[in-house]
C-alpha cells in the first residue's frame, strides 16, 4: 500500500477530490458505506453472541452428571429426601425441563443477572471480575511483544528473502508454530522455574506479598512473565510470516529501491518504508490472534495456576457449576466479540483513508 496524493478539487477536474493511480481516479469509500460496515459488523457479531447464548445453557447440560448428582456422591452429604434434592435443584438452577429453565435464564439475564454459584457462596459477576483483570494482564502483556517481535523479524527477514538470516530466523520460528501453547507454557515452566528457577511458576503474586505498593506490582509483574510469555511464544509466529510475505513483495517495489539507492537503511527504512505499509494488514490480522489468544490462555493458566478466567471455566467444568461456566463462558464472549469489533472497526477507518 503506497500513500498517494489527493487532487485539489476543481470544476473542470472530474476526479476531483479523488486519489489518482496514473491516469484512473481511484473513488474513496463514502461516510455512509464505511458507518454501514461498522453497523453491519456490530449487527453480526450481536447475533453470534445470541446464539452462544443458547450453547453457553445446553452444551454443560450434555456432559454426564449435573451439580446436584456430583454433590450427592460425596461421602459429608448425608442422605436427603426426595424434596430436599428437589429444592437443592431448584437452587442450581436445574428445576424443571429444558425449556423452563431456558426461560427462566433468559429472563435472569436480560435483568443483567448471570447468576449465583453455590460452590464459591459467590455472585458470578464478582468471580469474574476477580478474575479478568488477571487473564487481561498476560493478553495485555503478550499482545505487544509478539505483534511487534514479529513484525520486526518478518521485516528483517523478508528484506532479503532466501540469504542465511532468512532460513535461520524462518526455520526457527516454523519451529514455534509447531509447539501448541501448553506444551511452550510447560517447556517454560520447566525451563525457567525448575531447571533454571528464575521466575515464580505458580499463582498471580507471592502468598505473602511485600508491604510496600511497588513490591506488590513487581512481584505479580515476575509471575505474569512465564505465562505472558507462553502466549506470545504461541502468536509470533503468526505475524512473523505475515510480515515476511507482505516485505518479500515490497522488496521489489520501485519506492523501496529508491529508498535503498538513497542510502536508507536500518531502522529508518524498516519503520517508514515498511512497517507503514506492513502495519495495517497486520492490525487486520489482530481480530482472528484476539480470539486464539483466548483459547489460549486456557491451557496456560491451568498449567501455571494462574487464577484467570481460564482457570474459571476448567474448575467450573470440573465442577459441573453451570451457572459458573455460563456466566464465565459469556463474559469471555462478550470481550472477544467486542474487541473483534473493535479492530475491524479501526481496520475499516484506516484502509479508506488508504
Amino acid at each position: 500500500m503506497i500513500f498517494l496524493p489527493e487532487l485539489p478539487p476543481s470544476p473542470g477536474n472530474p476526479a476531483a477530490g479523488h486519489r489518482m493511480i496514473g491516469r484512473y481516479p481511484v473513488h474513496a469509500p463514502k461516510q455512509e458505506q464505511k458507518a454501514r460496515r461498522i453497523v453491519s459488523g456490530l449487527f453480526d457479531r450481536v447475533i453470534v453472541f445470541a446464539g452462544l447464548v443458547a450453547l453457553t445453557f445446553f452444551l454443560p447440560r450434555l456432559m454426564p452428571g449435573d451439580p446436584v448428582e456430583l454433590l450427592l456422591s460425596a461421602d459429608v452429604v448425608r442422605a436427603l429426601t426426595p424434596d430436599e434434592i428437589e429444592k437443592l435443584r431448584r437452587q442450581f438452577g436445574l428445576g424443571g425441563s429444558w425449556f423452563e429453565q431456558f426461560i427462566h435464564y433468559l429472563t435472569t439475564l436480560a435483568k443483567g443477572d448471570l447468576g449465583f454459584s453455590l460452590r464459591h457462596a459467590r455472585p458470578v459477576l464478582n468471580l469474574l471480575l476477580h478474575a479478568v483483570p488477571w487473564t487481561a494482564l498476560l493478553i495485555l502483556g503478550a499482545m505487544p511483544v509478539y505483534f511487534l517481535l514479529g513484525l520486526w523479524t518478518g521485516i528483517v527477514s523478508g528484506e532479503q528473502p532466501h540469504s542465511a538470516r532468512d532460513r535461520i530466523v524462518t526455520g526457527a520460528m516454523i519451529l514455534v508454530a509447531s509447539i501448541p501453547p501448553f506444551a511452550a507454557a510447560i517447556f517454560l515452566l520447566l525451563g525457567f522455574g525448575v531447571i533454571w528457577p528464575i521466575l515464580p511458576i505458580s499463582g498471580a503474586e507471592p502468598l505473602f506479598p511485600p508491604a510496600s505498593s511497588m513490591g506488590r506490582v513487581a512481584a505479580i509483574l515476575r509471575h505474569a512473565i512465564l505465562p505472558a510469555a507462553a502466549l506470545a511464544l504461541h502468536e509470533v509466529a503468526r505475524f512473523f510470516f505475515l510480515a515476511r510475505g507482505e516485505a518479500v513483495i515490497l522488496s521489489a517495489r520501485p519506492f523501496i529501491l529508491n529508498a535503498r539507492a538513497r542510502g536508507l537503511r536500518g531502522w529508518r527504512l524498516h519503520l517508514h518504508y515498511y512497517g507503514r505499509n506492513i502495519l495495517p494488514m497486520a492490525l487486520a490480522r489482530m481480530s482472528d490472534s484476539i480470539t486464539t489468544l483466548f483459547g489460549a490462555v486456557f491451557f496456560v493458566e491451568v498449567v501455571f495456576s494462574y487464577p484467570g478466567i481460564g482457570s474459571l471455566i476448567y474448575n467450573a467444568m470440573l465442577e459441573r457449576d453451570y451457572i459458573l461456566l455460563q456466566g464465565a463462558m459469556l463474559g469471555l464472549a462478550l470481550v472477544v466479540l467486542s474487541l473483534n469489533w473493535i479492530l475491524d472497526a479501526l481496520v475499516t477507518r484506516l484502509v479508506a483513508r488508504g
